[in-house]
């Protein structure tokens, strides 16, 4: 798995505002071969405004093996 940092513009009197999300995601799906998971918040200001978010990515084959592994523990215990 790979995570991808990014910060938000923060602003005191309007929302935060990201921009570079999607190119982020569009440049490892596409030019990287990486599946995109998901997002973690991991930087709240103290009003609980989302100001960095972790994108997560991950190779097509980690899915695979862990569906491997999975369906190979299935059958051992049968």
């Amino acid at each position: 798995m790979e995570f991808v940092r990014l910060k938000y513009a923060n602003n005191k009197l309007i929302n935060a505002d990201i921009k570079e999300h999607r190119d982020v995601i569009e440049e490892y799906v596409n030019k990287k071969n990486m599946e995109y998971v998901g997002f973690i918040p991991v930087l709240f200001g103290p009003s609980g405004k989302t100001l960095e978010i972790d994108l997560i990515f991950k190779k097509p084959s980690e899915t695979a093996e862990k569906t491997s592994a999975k369906d190979n523990s299935k059958k051992d215990k049968k």
